[in-house]
């Protein structure tokens, strides 16, 4: 009995594994190069100048695209080495490999001593030490909130600009 359905049982198999081949061409299993991306998970960047450390990126995911220009960042802190310390946090943001900028999208968050400043997107020329946005911003602190729109902060100097629509309310 064995016997006699042993040559159908192998012919099932061929006929099974024919079709299995047949139906994967070359074209279907092509990547499309708009898909070509390596990903990390906890990722951690730091840059050096004269053998001081000046910022540290740390990420929860990163995505690569092939191009390695940019790099597209979840849930992600930047730390600015600087008198006092300067944290950014955002929800997600792109680090630009060949210049070192970075983007922060929403929510972006710096904390700086005891004061706080609050936005929905924060760009960071590295080169210039240079903070910008063109959104709704606010500052607290113990005694003071600042409101306004936009905003220019050139680190070098100190120099912070709220551009449109400031209000600020000051506590004893």
């Amino acid at each position: 009995m064995f016997k006699t359905r042993l040559p159908f049982i192998l012919l099932s198999f061929l006929v099974i594994g024919a079709l299995v081949i047949a139906s994967f061409s070359g074209k279907s299993v092509e990547i499309n190069p708009s898909y070509r991306t390596s990903s990390m998970h906890d990722l951690f960047l730091t840059h050096k100048e004269d053998g001081a450390i000046r910022w540290e990126l740390s990420a929860e995911k990163a995505l690569i695209p092939i191009d390695q220009e940019n790099i597209f960042l979840n849930d992600l802190t930047l730390r600015i080495n600087r008198q006092p310390n300067i944290f950014l946090t955002s929800g997600s943001g792109t680090y630009q490999v060949e210049d070192g900028d970075i983007t922060l999208n929403k929510p972006v968050e710096l904390t700086m001593e005891n004061s706080t400043f609050s936005t929905n997107t924060i760009k960071w020329n590295r080169a210039d030490e240079f903070i910008s946005t063109d959104d709704d911003v606010q500052f607290t602190g113990r005694k003071f909130k600042i409101t306004g729109i936009g905003l220019s902060a050139q680190l070098g100097n100190e120099q912070v600009r709220i551009m449109n629509d400031v209000k600020a309310v000051f506590y004893r």
